[in-house]
């Protein structure tokens, strides 16, 4: 016998769920594209149905009762459960596309110098980039893998480890005989350092290898991304931080050094992040063996 399941209007529980999210209705009639009184008349429905308030009026505002505390994350967790389903059906009906979550500098100093070779060797498989992220989490919705940095794992996701993470700073290379030279790390010091707000611990790190204590986060210059980070550096204006091998500038025209030479600190280790579902599909398996052949032969 088929079981039946007796669910609420679908309408209805988007309505409840974006209202609930914005707790506000006017931008939540706005995010479905349906007027004000829709998403109130949806929500009249979905309360009737199931015999409890899931707002409260508070003023001019609305606040959630408890039942609707509690609906809001069961919901919220279903619809994330079914975007994912149905990426996952899509993914298998492009196995010629890849969706890559990549971060700009990745993107700039690694990927788009070679991902044309990719095209050829995997013949024709597509990798898209998407370098829409400041953070280092795994984006499960919108992409199929991630190159990602990580220093440590979560347990619902694949990984494979692609290359240790190094630190490095990087100056102009005025820097290093100027006025000031750079010799050692607490020659840093006199320089403006520039940092990510995301990944504001590099230059812990790099002080604490160094057992440097008089230097802390709130007197850097910070940046969203290492390429703007080592923009500024570039144009002398302090000391950036590198993360190689895959966010580190390559091009040897440029005035950037590393004043250290090859002294690394070691910061993580950078993966090919994706899905279970995708772990063992022919397109990811055939960039994980291209990203891993590239960097035998590049590093």
């Amino acid at each position: 016998m088929l079981k039946k399941r007796h669910l609420p209007n679908l309408n209805a529980l988007r309505a409840f769920e974006a209202a609930a999210r914005h707790l506000n209705f006017r931008l939540a009639s706005e995010e479905l594209n349906i007027t004000h009184s829709a998403i109130s008349h949806h929500i009249k429905n979905l309360e009737d149905q199931l015999s409890v308030n899931l707002f409260a009026r508070a003023g001019r505002n609305v606040v959630l009762t408890e039942a609707g505390k509690i609906y809001l994350p069961i919901l919220e967790d279903s619809f994330d459960r079914i975007a994912d389903g149905a990426r996952m059906v899509q993914s298998l009906e492009r196995p010629k596309t890849l969706l890559v979550q990549v971060y700009i500098t990745v993107a700039m100093f690694w990927l788009l110098p070679r991902i044309h070779e990719f095209y050829k060797v995997s013949k024709g498989i597509q990798a898209q980039l998407n370098t829409s992220y400041l953070d280092w989490k795994f984006d499960r919705a919108g992409t199929d893998v991630g190159i990602i940095w990580a220093a440590k794992k979560e347990p619902d996701l694949v990984y494979y480890h692609l290359a240790e993470a190094h630190l490095s700073p990087m100056c102009h290379k005025d820097l290093i005989t100027g006025e000031h030279p750079v010799r050692n790390s607490e020659d840093l010091l006199q320089y403006d350092i520039l940092q990510l707000f995301n990944h504001n611990h590099d230059w812990a790190m790099w002080f604490q290898q160094e057992d440097i204590s008089d230097w802390a986060p709130d007197q850097a210059i910070t940046f969203d991304n290492y390429l703007l980070a080592l923009e500024a550096a570039n144009k002398g204006r302090g000391i950036a931080m590198t993360n190689s091998p895959f966010a580190t500038p390559r091009d040897i025209n440029s005035p950037l050094v590393k004043p250290f030479g090859d002294k690394t600190c070691h910061s993580g280790d950078w993966y090919l992040v994706c899905k279970p579902e995708l772990a063992e599909s022919n397109k990811v398996k055939t960039f994980h063996k291209w990203l891993v052949e590239e960097l035998k032969i590049n590093n």
